[in-house]
Order: C-alpha cells, then structure tokens, then sequence
C-alpha cells in the first residue's frame, strides 16, 4: 500500500541521518590533523568512525572528542602495498555508516563508498601535486571507449566529468584497485564500468566533492579546476572553516 511505502521510505532516510559518518585518513599526522578537527565539527551532529594507522592512535585524543578510532595495520611513513590490511577496517565499518570522508591519501575509501552506495567527499588539507600520466587518456579511452565519451560529453549538471578524473580521480583506475574491487567489494574491476557497456542505460554518478583546506587567497581555484572542486579555509581546532556533513532530505 503506498502508506507502508511512505513509512517504509520514512525509516529508511531516518536510518541514513543516525547512521555514523565515516572518516579514513592515512599519511603523516599533518594529514590526520586536519581531517581529525573537522570530523570534531561533525561530531556534533553525527556519530563518527575515522579509520586511520594505528600509529594515530596516540596523535589525537579520539575518546575526549567521542570519536571511535579504528587503527589499521600500516605504517604512516610508507604507502602500503596489502589494499586488504589496508582497508578491512574501513570495509567492516562502513556497514554501520551512512557518509564517507576520506584524504587524498586513502583513495580505496571512495571504492567502497560507491560498493555501500553512500555519499563521499574528499578531503585534502592541501595541493597535492599529482597528474596523470601522459598516456593515461589515451590507455583511459581504448579500454574504456563509451565511459571516456560519456565522461567528455557530459554537461555542468552534477555528473562526474572528465575534469575530474584529470584533477584527482585517475588514479581510481589504476590497476592497484582492480582485484579488491572484485573481490572485496563485489564490484567490476573499475569504477562506472556499467556506463562502458554496450547499449549502456547507466546515468554517471554524481561528481564526489573535493574540498581543500586551504584559502582562495593563497591560490586562487585555476579555471581549469572541476566546478565539485571548493577551497574552504584552512580546517583546525579553533572555530574555523571545517565543513559538516549534508544532511539526507
């Protein structure tokens, strides 16, 4: 009856707004930090789990803040080369949570954000000077040809465009990821794959927010940033610019 389908659909989104936001952060602690005052901003209104190297657990004072740390088995000062170690904590949480907040430097948080099909931002105290490879369009668009298309036609709508993929999201395809998505999360081995099919019907995702802690003053967005790119202002302990996760609604 469409009553008990309002009361179903009213439960659901309820579920959604109280269900945890989690956070993963790897790198050094002037990665952590930042990402730490602003999941203590959130704090307020969402419950919140930040998986992090388990080296953080003394760097901040998680338990004060009511913040539930997660350590994993990595180490702050190498990249790992174990994607499983690296974010089975993630993946376990991420059952209970209903929004993801992740670093440029925990990029298999967006891979399970699209596996639990939840919301995500990405979040980065700072510019990160990485582009991809020269050949990474041309390798992008032979093994991908519709989603290449498809990601270059698309219009200023909200859609995930290939001006993000050049800004930040490449390294999403590479090959790293592939057989944990399979295999871990139950998804083809890269990202939107659906939209490459034949006679593909798949609408592309909505662009993921990136925001930057950093000021418009010091460098201003170039023109050729992607529109789902923001500078917020640095994010720190005092009553500073650190964003709230968007409500359901």
């Amino acid at each position: 009856r469409p009553a008990d389908k309002r009361e179903r659909s009213d439960r659901s989104s309820a579920t959604s707004v109280m269900a945890p936001v989690l956070f993963v952060a790897f790198g050094t602690t002037g990665d952590i930090l930042p990402l730490f005052h602003i999941a203590r901003r959130v704090r307020t209104r969402h419950r919140i789990v930040f998986v992090s190297h388990a080296a953080h657990a003394a760097t901040c004072d998680w338990a004060a803040a009511g913040i539930e740390f997660l350590g994993t088995p990595t180490r702050p000062d190498e990249r790992s080369t174990a994607i499983g170690s690296e974010y089975e904590a993630a993946v376990q949480a991420s059952a209970r949570c209903g929004f993801v907040v992740f670093n440029l430097f925990a990029l298999g948080a967006w891979h399970i954000a699209e596996a639990r099909g939840v919301a995500a931002v990405a979040a980065s105290p700072c510019l990160i000077p990485y582009t991809p490879p020269a050949a990474f369009e041309e390798a992008f668009r032979s093994e991908l040809p519709r989603l290449h298309a498809a990601l270059v036609a698309a219009k200023g709508d909200g859609a995930v465009r290939w001006a993000e993929v050049e800004h930040w999201m490449w390294p999403l395809w590479t090959e790293r990821w592939g057989s944990w998505r399979c295999e871990r999360l139950g998804l083809p081995a890269a990202p939107m794959a659906a939209c490459d099919e034949a006679n593909a019907t798949a609408a592309l995702p909505r662009a993921t927010p990136l925001l930057y802690g950093f000021s418009p003053a010091l460098l201003p967005p170039p023109p050729h940033w992607p529109r789902s790119s923001a500078l917020t202002g640095a994010w720190h302990g005092g009553g500073g610019n650190a964003p709230h996760a968007p409500q359901e609604g």
